[in-house]
């Protein structure tokens, strides 16, 4: 197993500047290539029932922590566009022209980003339970509004991701830019999603997660090739249905 990991310890650089990501690479170094992107207060390890299923299928897995989770620097600005940068910058520094890519959640969106705006990169496309950013002000304005009356969930999120901040994991920053982030308006994204050529499965958490299944069979049916998959174990698939998910990841990635 490779690590990679940032030479240059501490704060992040201007927002432009893309960070070194901490990445474990593991399996066959001749097999196809995935990239694994963790959700919002999770780290690579979060990966590790999944890329112990890939690897006897001759998969090579790129698994990064992302800025300000896990091994990865801390920074300055956690908006969607940097930790983009960070990502393509993983790719670039590996070689990897064309990758398949998993996502959850946060992860999930910037695999969404990659695939819509470097199409040829990737090959195949797995998005679990990502909540896709309001069409237009009008519904960014109505999820704001719900959340306000609800708060529940967002308190649910601070008090998960409690002790991988008291372990170092999580710099508590990253929590709230990237909450806003999902939140805000961008109907420029359901617009690329035409532009997606990828074979795509994204996978719903059912009835048990807060993300609609609805709206994510929207999101699957905007994309040339995409489906969904619905299974019923809440927001974090991969953990609560870990054998099911694994099993239908590595098919679908065969």
């Amino acid at each position: 197993m490779l690590r990679d990991a940032d030479q240059t310890s501490g704060q992040g650089a201007a927002d432009e500047t893309p960070l070194v990501l901490d990445c474990r690479v593991t399996g066959d170094p001749a097999g196809g290539p995935v990239v694994l992107l963790h959700a919002l207060g999770d780290t690579g390890r979060s990966w590790d029932r999944l890329v112990a299923a890939l690897a006897p299928r001759g998969h090579r897995s790129f698994v990064p922590d992302l800025r300000g989770h896990g091994r990865s620097p801390r920074a300055d600005a956690y908006t969607f566009e940097s930790m983009y940068r960070d990502v393509m910058h993983l790719l670039d520094r590996h070689r990897l022209d064309r990758v398949d890519l998993v996502g959850h959640s946060m992860g999930g969106h910037l695999a969404w980003l990659v695939a819509q705006r470097h199409p040829s990169r990737v090959r195949r496309l797995v998005v679990e339970d990502t909540p896709p950013p309001p069409r237009d002000t009008a519904a960014e304005a109505e999820l704001r509004a719900r959340s306000t009356d609800d708060p529940a969930p967002v308190i649910s999120l601070y008090r998960e991701f409690r002790e991988l901040r008291r372990a170092g994991g999580l710099d508590s920053a990253a929590v709230r830019p990237v909450i806003d982030g999902l939140r805000r308006a961008d109907p420029g994204w359901w617009r690329r999603l035409g532009e997606v050529t990828a074979e795509t499965l994204v996978i719903s958490g059912g009835l048990s997660s807060p993300v609609p299944r609805s709206l994510l069979a929207e999101v699957a049916g905007a994309v040339p090739r995409g489906r969904l998959l619905a299974i019923d174990a809440g927001h974090y698939v991969h953990r609560t249905e870990s054998e099911r998910f694994c099993a239908e990841v590595t098919r679908f990635l065969a």
